[in-house]
């Protein structure tokens, strides 16, 4: 018996601090974050793939040239042509990583919880419901 009162009460409870539409909402906007930040999290990890595919293809044509050579001059042109692309790269990583870390970081700024309802308007909720309503021609 005594269960089943505990059960009635945290019921009770429940509803008055963190009414089911609320705890409905607070759920969605929580899993639609984590969305949010998982999407974030795979461009970033298919640019950084994107981009190193295309280091490893330019350093084998880079060294194909440079193997395919008798004239020092074209074999450090090409060695500066495929060092000025990964260093393109490697700056495209830092300002591909602090985007998608800035776009992750929003999703999980963006206030994931509705507020329950105040003390002052669940003690108005409560006097409302113990009053009668008095009809406008008493």
């Amino acid at each position: 018996m005594k269960n089943t009162d505990l059960t009635e009460q945290l019921s009770a409870m429940q509803k008055m601090f963190l009414p089911p539409s609320v705890l409905r909402e607070n759920t969605r906007r929580f899993w639609e974050s984590q969305d949010k930040v998982l999407d974030s999290m795979q461009v970033l990890a298919n640019d950084w793939f994107e981009r190193r595919h295309t280091g490893t293809r330019t350093a084998r044509e880079a060294a194909e040239r440079m193997c395919g050579t008798d004239a020092f001059a074209d074999l450090i042109q090409a060695y500066q042509d495929w060092a000025s692309g990964a260093f393109e790269r490697i700056m495209k990583d830092g300002l591909s990583c602090q985007q998608q870390i800035m776009a992750a970081a929003g999703a999980l700024a963006s206030p994931p919880i509705v507020s329950s309802p105040s003390e002052k308007e669940v003690e108005s909720k409560r006097s409302e419901e113990r009053t009668p309503a008095r009809s406008k021609t008493s």
